[in-house]
């Protein structure tokens, strides 16, 4: 029997509740709906879900949503598992009517897994948005809109970096193999949305991360620098052994140099595009997981396009981090080089 406080609503249904399942997509998702939306948590570990419940399985999920007279295909599911079980959960989940997806980053530990999943997405009609949380940023919107209207000319060359001390959290669990999983897959995500197809990869490096009692193999940063087919050129920069946090956009062109700083954390989510060497620069209230989140559900509800970044682009994205990191893995650069950082780079955050 229907409750009146899920009357007439869909359901979302968060599959994974742990830091991203809890402390992202439900979060975004309490700030981007309207809060009498129910939800669903999934998980082994019981939780406290604020303003919605918990259920231990993807079985129990689909029995409360047809318990409620709601139909499985007109929920949303978010996919916040570690992504070494996206696809079996994608699986199950279609095979039990779910149509509508928010694929939490990276899609998959492989593209050639990650191929499957689209295979699955197209073969049953579904619906999946993967997290593109850069490409729905405010600051990538308008540092979009002053390059088009030519205040810098036009682009010649792309670097952005993303760099925190990440000492504790690389020390204290094992995640990721190597930095390039860490922020590179956002960087490359937004490279190719900014700058277009790649049409060679032409450096990657890693190094260990310097700790007090040794090093930590893979961990302390990667770069990677590419070449896109309009003939552009892009560097990407992550260290995580920086003293401070940086989230920085250069976009430099023939006639001036475009700098944007997105929000570092989300103690403050504000940030700032300028052009260097002047005066004036414009700040913008930015929450891009929130502004994906608000995007997706107006699409699923006929009200909008998709956000940006689609399956297609994470694809080839994915191909891409492949490739860098198995150039950096074949030794084209020693441990503990130290980070290229351009003249711009080295100003105040």
């Amino acid at each position: 029997m229907k409750n009146s406080e899920s009357a007439g609503e869909s359901y979302s249904v968060i599959v994974g509740y742990g830091r991203a399942g809890s402390g992202l997509h439900h979060r975004a998702l309490r700030d981007a709906v309207r809060p009498q939306r129910p939800v669903l948590a999934v998980d082994p570990r019981p939780a406290d879900v604020p303003g919605g419940r918990w259920v231990a399985t993807v079985e129990d999920a689909v029995a409360v949503l047809k318990a409620e007279g709601q139909e499985v295909s007109a929920a949303v599911f978010h996919v916040a598992v570690p992504p070494d079980v996206h696809l079996d959960c994608m699986e199950r989940l279609v095979s039990a009517g779910a149509r509508r997806f928010i694929l939490e980053k990276p899609l998959a530990p492989s593209a050639a897994e990650a191929r499957h999943i689209a295979d699955v997405a197209d073969v049953t009609g579904s619906s999946v948005l993967p997290m593109s949380v850069w490409l729905a940023s405010r600051v990538t919107e308008v540092a979009e809109e002053l390059v088009a209207s030519g205040a810098i000319g036009e682009p010649v060359s792309f670097h952005m970096e993303q760099s925190k001390p990440r000492f504790r959290r690389s020390v204290d669990t094992r995640g990721h193999g190597s930095a390039f999983e860490v922020e590179l897959p956002h960087q490359l995500l937004l490279a190719l949305h900014l700058a277009g197809p790649v049409a060679e990869l032409t450096g990657s490096r890693g190094w260990d991360m310097p700790l007090p009692v040794g090093r930590l193999p893979r961990m302390g940063g990667a770069e990677v620098r590419m070449r896109h087919t309009s003939g552009a050129v892009t560097t990407l920069l992550t260290d995580l052994a920086s003293p401070v946090r940086r989230r920085r956009l250069h976009i430099s062109g023939t006639e001036g140099t475009l700098v944007a700083d997105y929000p570092v954390s989300g103690d403050d989510d504000f940030g700032q595009v300028r052009i260097a060497g002047r005066s004036t620069h414009t700040v913008v209230a930015d929450a891009p997981l929130t502004r994906f989140i608000e995007q997706a559900y107006a699409h699923f509800d006929g009200a909008g396009p998709a956000p940006q970044g689609d399956l297609a682009l994470h694809l080839e994205s994915m191909e891409l981090l492949e490739a860098a990191r198995a150039a950096a893995a074949a030794g084209i650069a020693p441990a503990l080089v130290p980070p290229l950082v351009p003249p711009l780079a080295t100003e105040a955050a």
